[in-house]
């Protein structure tokens, strides 16, 4: 068998998993109580460690959405059905399928539903939600906002990338974490509250410098605003308001209502616009 051939290859010490279908959710695919019996006896077969729960199938882009769901859709949408294969086979458990917070992670494991959570999105929006977590920075976590342009990217281009952080898969040339800067702090300005405006007036922050950010409109946003009026889109606000969050913890000020006329700008003696 291959579990076994697994087993021989890797040794005893080696922790083996098997990740697999406990209910295809089609009328003709492996019910719950067969993928249960299944989980069952690979859990009583000695042969692996834990199990990896996932539910449906992926033969369409449709039915991938399902196992893999999108921006719009439920979150954890399969957790309590994880939860039931863990309770039946009292077997270490992992699942992973939108669950992109800490806290229903928290849940999860809180509640004995699972053992391990996997939250690669999560991770791929964060790489440091564990690092954050351990130092009380919880509230600082970048979150994963659903959009899927990872998975994109990944199927059609090869390569990790994320709609909310730009340096994810691209390290090389942008930092995850900003360094100070080691020249003398400027005073900067901002132009619109817009996602790209938010950032730059982020990194600015984080390097050291003074910044103002000048905003049209009564609240900050812009193209990414409109875009969450579509309710299945509402996710995306998440790009807008972590970027507020950590500005306010920046002590970045934001000035709204004003449309950043050359006597607006000038006003505040910038070293930078």
């Amino acid at each position: 068998m291959v579990l076994d051939a697994v087993r021989a290859a890797v040794g005893k010490e080696f922790v083996v998993g098997i990740r697999m279908v406990a209910d295809e959710d089609l009328e003709k695919g492996i019910s719950k109580e067969v993928g249960v019996e299944i989980a069952r006896r690979l859990a009583n077969s000695g042969k692996v460690d834990f199990l990896n729960i996932i539910r449906g199938t992926i033969e369409t882009d449709a039915s991938l959405t399902k196992v893999i769901p999108v921006t719009g859709m439920h979150s954890s949408p399969h957790l309590d059905f994880a939860g039931e294969v863990r309770a039946a086979t009292k077997f270490p458990t992992f699942h992973a399928a939108r669950i992109s917070d800490v806290a229903t992670a928290r849940h999860a494991i809180a509640t004995g539903k699972l053992d391990m959570v996997g939250m690669t999105r999560a991770h791929i929006a964060d790489p440091h939600i564990v690092k954050k977590v351990m130092e009380g920075r919880e509230h600082e976590i970048r979150p994963c906002v659903g959009a899927s342009y990872c998975l994109d990217r990944i199927y059609e281009g090869g390569e990790a990338l994320c709609v909310h952080n730009a340096a994810t898969g691209r390290e090389a040339t942008i930092p995850h974490i900003i360094a100070k800067s080691e020249g003398p702090g400027k005073k900067v300005v901002v132009v619109g509250a817009g996602a790209g405006g938010l950032e730059a007036a982020r990194v600015a922050a984080e390097r050291g410098h003074q910044v103002t950010v000048l905003e049209a409109s009564s609240q900050a946003g812009g193209q990414v605003r409109l875009a969450t009026q579509n309710p299945r889109r509402k996710e995306l606000i998440g790009i807008i308001d972590w970027r507020l969050a950590e500005l306010d913890r920046l002590g970045v000020e934001i000035r709204y209502d004003t449309w950043a006329e050359k006597d607006d700008v000038l006003a505040l003696a910038p070293d930078v616009v």
